[in-house]
């Protein structure tokens, strides 16, 4: 009875009761918006740097190491001499070592020359290897390989020709005018940063920019990747280059290989953990998640605030209906569960529909992340978390709901029953 008097109720106020059901649904998209990008964030950050042990640079800042070398955001401070490079290779210790140069770009994504080990040994998400949607590794200088929002964003095409730009610009002044590249291949799409990036032979740095042979030809060894036999070039490897990842042949021996590469007299190096320094990264980030939930939070308390007045407001024109129940021998705590009630199914109404709300528009922005930031994130916040914030969300207004209960019992005692 004292849930189908609570529906009757709120039907016969029905547009106040849609509003304030709305305004909770925004703050609950607003809350629970935050936390799930929160976490869709991490995720995508973390599964950037699947199967990396370690990262090596020149002395710089764990985050600067971490940023340009894998999320190519920021430029190193200086780079790495091949030398450093080949002692860091040789070490018994490692098990494989990928060098990456950075300075170039086309169109505003990063070129990153490296080795045809990048495609062996750097890996994403779960362990997983990254695969050619179309074609094969680059095999000569003059050949490269798009990530797959640079092939979509761009409209290219396999065997199309493109010219790279010096520096890490959008707009740059100096290009390779002399040295075009040939596209070979286009990569799955990741949902990574790999995706907005282009692969080249770290031979071809030198040459790109003057200092080295030009397309050359030489095929000695093979490389087997996905089925198809690729050939390493023995062109000059570059004087310097930008970082290297590593990966070790025992996780016991990390810190001490970190702490040898830290200690390197031949020049001044640089040696993270990914992992750690995304950790350092989420520490600077806190506090700006903190202040964003407590932003959420206080949206929905003011949402509550607001359904309270709703419910104060109505007790004015509800006197009669409550005093009738009084004479009909209502005991008071009915009085107060039947504001109760109104005010937690108001809530959790508005609750659902910040889910749907939530769920739409993650649908809608999907594709239209992925495309253009090769950011993946959810359709669907995750169901645990929204549930711990449906009951937040249920107890301020059981708490809130209290003050109108209360007055509309002793309404109900000092009004009486009054006719006009």
């Amino acid at each position: 009875m004292l849930f189908n008097l609570s529906i009757a109720s709120l039907f016969s106020r029905k547009p106040m009761v849609f509003l304030t059901c709305f305004s909770i649904a925004i703050s609950m998209l607003v809350l629970a918006s935050v936390a799930h990008i929160e976490t869709q964030v991490r995720q995508n950050f973390e599964r950037s740097v699947s199967g990396v042990d370690l990262i090596v640079g020149s002395r710089t800042s764990q985050l600067n190491l971490l940023l340009f070398s894998i999320f190519r955001l920021g430029n190193p401070s200086n780079n790495m001499a091949w030398q450093s490079f080949a002692e860091l290779a040789s070490n018994k210790q490692v098990s494989w070592a990928v060098p990456i140069v950075l300075g170039d770009s086309h169109q505003g994504y990063a070129v990153v020359g490296t080795t045809l080990d990048y495609f062996e040994h750097v890996k994403f998400a779960q362990q997983d290897k990254l695969s050619l949607q179309e074609g094969k590794l680059f095999m000569h200088n003059e050949q490269l390989v798009l990530g797959a929002t640079v092939a979509r964003d761009l409209g290219y095409q396999l065997q199309d020709e493109i010219v790279l730009s010096h520096g890490a610009g959008k707009v740059s002044f100096s290009q390779h005018k002399n040295h075009p590249f040939t596209i070979v291949g286009i990569l799955n799409a990741t949902g990574t940063p790999m995706d907005r990036a282009i692969y080249m032979p770290i031979e071809a740095v030198d040459s790109l920019h003057g200092s080295g042979s030009s397309k050359q030809d030489s095929h000695a060894h093979g490389h087997e990747y996905d089925g198809v036999q690729e050939h390493h070039n023995h062109a000059e490897h570059p004087q310097a280059i930008s970082a290297a990842l590593v990966g070790v042949n025992s996780k016991i021996a990390l810190l001490s290989l970190q702490r040898i590469v830290s200690q390197n007299k031949t020049e001044p190096l640089t040696a993270i953990l990914p992992n750690v320094a995304l950790h350092e990264l989420w520490q600077m980030m806190s506090v700006v998640e903190l202040s964003l939930k407590v932003i959420a939070v206080l949206v929905l308390f003011a949402s509550l605030i607001g359904m309270t007045t709703m419910l104060l407001a109505s007790m004015r024109e509800r006197q009669r209906e409550l005093s009738v129940l009084r004479a009909l021998g209502a005991r008071p705590w009915v009085l107060i569960w039947l504001v109760e009630v109104e005010a937690l199914l108001i809530t959790l109404l508005g609750c659902i529909l910040g889910y749907v709300f939530l769920s739409l528009g993650l649908t809608c922005l999907q594709p239209v992340l992925l495309h253009h930031y090769a950011f993946n994130i959810a359709r669907f916040p995750e169901p645990l978390t929204f549930l711990g914030f449906t009951g937040l969300a249920l107890g301020l207004a059981g708490m809130l709901a209290l003050i109108p209960a209360l007055l509309s019992y002793k309404k109900s005692l000092s009004g009486g029953l009054r006719f006009p």
